[in-house]
């Protein structure tokens, strides 16, 4: 049973959407938090930094949890699922019982473009979004999302994942890299960077490598890296991975090609992400994860719409998500990497000590509007014209 089955069988739940009435406003870390860091096998250490910083992070205007004792319930469009959702909302409730929350699953269109619609028509069908990166520029000029930037946490999230003016903030990390299969593949194999990755008559070439159509997940952040950059992966990196490195160009998604990875099917997984894959090693599967440098990672965002009538429960809800209480909470809970600054730590990520100290390829917010289409531009018809499939 994985960390995150072990944390769900705990809070004992399954519903699409839960009605939680959630904590006291005390700047310092409750004991219900501390006990399910503890069962959740957290470093004492991390605990007690969590602790120290509850101090700061969760110093709360006392107006605010006045007011949002007075507000109703909190829409909260989520990505997590029931389960997850279950595990870190009685720990939120301990610490503000006055505030009324319905948490619902949501994906696709759901999740950011109808909530967004909604807005502009004048009814607001959701107050807190997250995951909604691909729809950013629409709510930038639809000027649709509040300033987040007077919550006490806000410090704590790094500037390059956090808006200039306010508005948005990254709340969880990602990390992608290579899963591969211990027992085929060897420790010296493994490269250091991603140029060792794509060297001729490199040790992994040959269809070793089942890689997934999702540039979007790794090659972005070399992309917009200064030690990679446009032009040299249109002109070297990209032509070298279908050209020197030769993988299996594969139809299936990111948790089809792990699972083919395990079944012989090749040696090796590209991209792959931390969290997904701890979970597969948690099983006992011949699975190991490791990242060349710089290391692809990208954050999700979170934010509230503008007018809310749950403005000051939203404000609270998402400091504590922030804080490095909340973030550490999360990770137990569902497997969510912090993006707290001071959390970029072996122990607080997934698999964190296969990144933690390692340079970082950020996948940023102008890369996806900007760079994106840029890199399909080359992506694309090297992919097609190497024999891969469609999505």
């Amino acid at each position: 049973m994985t960390l995150i089955q072990r944390m769900s069988k705990l809070a004992g739940c399954s519903t699409a959407a839960l009605m939680v009435f959630a904590g006291a406003a005390s700047a310092e870390m409750t004991d219900e938090a501390r006990a399910f860091l503890t069962e959740g096998g957290i470093d004492a250490a991390i605990i007690e930094q969590a602790s120290t910083a509850a101090t700061t992070d969760l110093d709360v205007p006392q107006e605010w949890i006045d007011k949002a004792a007075e507000e109703g319930a909190i829409d909260f469009s989520t990505n997590d699922t029931p389960d997850h959702v279950a595990a870190w909302l009685p720990v939120f409730q301990a610490r503000y019982p006055n505030i009324d929350i319905v948490a619902t699953e949501t994906s696709g269109a759901a999740r950011a473009i109808q909530p967004l619609l909604g807005y502009k028509a004048g009814s607001l069908v959701r107050h807190i979004l997250v995951s909604f990166e691909g729809s950013l520029p629409d709510f930038i000029e639809a000027d649709a999302l509040a300033e987040l930037d007077d919550l006490p946490a806000w410090d704590g999230v790094p500037e390059e994942r956090r808006a200039a003016n306010g508005t948005y903030a990254g709340m969880q990390n990602t990390t992608w890299c290579l899963a591969y299969n211990k027992d085929e593949v060897s420790a010296d194999e493994l490269p250091a960077t991603w140029w060792d990755l794509m060297a001729e008559d490199g040790p992994l070439s040959g269809g070793r490598v089942g890689a997934a159509n999702r540039a979007q997940l790794w090659t972005l952040n070399l992309w917009t890296h200064p030690d990679y950059g446009p032009k040299r992966m249109t002109n070297e990196l990209l032509p070298a991975f279908f050209d020197n490195l030769k993988p299996q160009l594969r139809k299936e998604g990111i948790s089809g090609i792990s699972n083919l990875m395990l079944v012989g099917e090749f040696d090796v997984a590209l991209p792959a992400p931390n969290d997904e894959t701890e979970e597969l090693m948690e099983t006992g599967a011949p699975v190991g994860w490791h990242c060349p440098e710089p290391v692809p990672q990208y954050f999700n965002l979170i934010g509230m719409f503008r007018d809310s009538p749950t403005h000051y429960s939203s404000k609270v809800f998402i400091n504590w998500i922030l804080s490095q209480e909340g973030q550490m909470v999360r990770y137990v809970a569902g497997g969510d990497g912090p993006v707290h600054k001071d959390l970029q730590i072996d122990g607080a990520a997934a698999l964190g000590a296969e990144f933690a100290g390692k340079d970082i390829a950020l996948r940023t917010i102008e890369g996806l509007t900007v760079g994106l289409p840029e890199l399909y531009k080359v992506w694309n018809p090297l992919w097609s014209n190497s024999g891969g499939p469609g999505k």
